[in-house]
């Protein structure tokens, strides 16, 4: 029996920006509902105009109720057992199966994409009960592009990686995951790292690590994660206040309020250093921070 694979359609996709963090701190926008469900049974009037109700019973191949009624004794109001329920779960917005009656109650449903095309009369099936279809076929030749251009992006990724050297890897590492996200000292456990930021994140970290071109928020995100990192900048240190610190001198630059979170205290403290009043302290910051690496690179020779 050959396997399908049956892919949520692109008007499932969450318009809302939802993240989640798998670890290190790392946010990952959620691309594709995680879990969803394809009704076991739906009444509705094919293209024909005949009218129908298919229900996905696994202890026979038939879908139409009526023949499963009266064919396999099957009662009406016969509950769905899990395993029914499985059977048409999307997770991660990617349904596989072998199992040619659910393929055949897939592919006879409302909700699959092709209920809703032409027949040769012109005419297409009727269902009050959903709005439109949930789901496709993933076409085979599409799955095999789809798949290689992944490896390409994988590989060109790998090879970008491995051409970091330590503070690229590092600096890589702050833009993707914030100004407060503490890279590790080691070049082989940043790159591997990022590897892993990759695998996690799909498509779209991928491109995150192979984007050359950076903005100057970024720049800026990059600019304050190495002075957090080398003490010269800290958000916590005086209630209220983002302070640089200068051997035992400690000089407030910035007033936000303690109660926002980290985050937004970041982002209001980088809208200021890239206004034209900032300019001068983020030259400053940007002066402190190449002495404070030089000397530090001095003293590790």
């Amino acid at each position: 029996m050959a396997t399908k694979t049956y892919v949520l359609l692109a008007h499932t996709k969450p318009t809302a920006n939802v993240y989640i963090h798998p670890n290190n701190g790392q946010k990952v926008r959620i691309e594709n509902r995680p879990i969803d469900h394809a009704y076991c049974k739906l009444t509705f009037q094919d293209s024909e105009g005949k009218n129908k109700t298919i229900r996905l019973k696994l202890g026979c191949d038939e879908i139409d109720q009526q023949k499963q009624i009266k064919e396999f004794l099957i009662p009406a109001n016969e509950p769905f057992t899990q395993a029914e329920r499985d059977a048409v779960r999307f997770q991660d917005g990617i349904l596989r199966t072998d199992n040619e009656t659910v393929q055949a109650f897939l592919e006879a449903s409302p909700q699959f994409d092709g209920f809703w095309k032409p027949n040769k009369n012109g005419k297409v099936g009727v269902c009050p009960s959903i709005n439109g279809p949930l789901y496709t076929l993933l076409d085979e030749t599409v799955e095999l592009e789809e798949d290689f251009e992944m490896y390409q992006l994988k590989l060109k990724a790998a090879n970008k990686i491995n051409s970091l050297n330590l503070q690229q890897a590092q600096d890589m590492m702050i833009r993707l995951n914030g100004s407060y996200f503490k890279p590790p000292e080691k070049e082989k456990e940043c790159k591997l790292d990022l590897v892993a930021f990759g695998e996690e994140n799909g498509i779209a970290g991928l491109q995150a690590i192979l984007k050359d071109e950076i903005n100057q928020d970024e720049e800026v995100t990059i600019l304050l994660g190495r002075a957090i990192a080398l003490e010269i900048l800290s958000f916590d240190k005086v209630e209220n206040q983002v302070v640089k610190i200068k051997g035992n001198k400690v000089t407030e630059l910035k007033e936000i309020p303690s109660s926002y979170d980290p985050e937004e205290r970041k982002r209001y403290f980088s809208v200021f250093l890239t206004s034209p009043e900032g300019k001068l302290l983020l030259d400053d910051i940007k002066k402190d921070v190449k002495e404070a690496e030089k000397k530090e690179n001095k003293n590790a020779a």
